[in-house]
């Protein structure tokens, strides 16, 4: 008695942990015996339909096919990686402005920028270590509608330079009946290196890693 053929494209004939290449492979390679065994056991008083043949090898066709393309796509996205990753050092040695509070503090100080939802009545500006304690505070504008710089030398509150590295700023604004107004914060630094992985590089700033998209504008100062 004759055993019964699994079809070439039944997927309980393949290890689950296949990739896609890995599995296109051996569906070739099974299609291919399949065929074989077919022509060689073939009545010859009763040839195979030739509709049939024409469909496995259109079948066969189409998963040539996809092994190419799937071939060409893993070189343009190793292409794409390339260029990508080039393109990120170029911003090496340039000022970048990104979402968030933390920067870099330099030998020539840090500097952020701020945007209030709405008018304040006062605005508090504290500049916290990497450690979590406040090492400097100052008074800030409250006007909204536009973007507020804040330089700071990297000093404390008794003029004493800080070592250079990490900080963030926060920034504390209140209205006139001391509810919370929300603050857009951008940080700006001085890239100083890239760093790649498979989701694309990021920047380093310092010790601190910047994503691309979180990358706002570059600045010649």
């Amino acid at each position: 008695m004759v055993g019964a053929v699994s079809s070439a494209s039944d997927p309980s004939i393949f290890a689950t942990d296949q990739s896609t290449e890995e599995r296109l492979e051996a569906e070739r390679t099974q299609f291919l015996t399949l065929f074989l065994t077919q022509l060689q056991n073939q009545d010859p008083t009763s040839p195979m339909d030739t509709n049939e043949m024409t469909n496995q090898l259109v079948q066969f066709t189409a998963v040539e096919q996809q092994i190419e393309t799937n071939k060409s796509l893993g070189a343009l996205v190793s292409a794409q990686a390339a260029n990508t990753n080039a393109a990120a050092v170029n911003y090496i040695g340039e000022h970048v402005i990104f979402n968030g509070n933390n920067t870099n503090l330099a030998d020539d100080g840090a500097s952020w920028g701020y945007l209030l939802e709405s008018e304040a009545d006062t605005t508090t500006i504290n500049v916290i270590n990497a450690a979590g304690d406040l090492v400097y505070s100052e008074e800030g504008s409250t006007g909204s509608g536009e973007r507020f710089e804040f330089n700071w030398d990297g000093t404390d509150a008794d003029g004493v330079k800080l070592p250079n590295g990490p900080y963030s700023v926060q920034i504390n604004a209140l209205d006139a009946d001391n509810e919370g107004i929300t603050a857009e914060v951008e940080a700006v630094g001085l890239v100083t290196g890239v760093v790649t992985g498979e989701a694309g590089p990021s920047l380093m700033v310092g010790k601190i890693i910047v994503e691309m998209n979180e990358i706002t504008r570059v600045s010649a100062i």
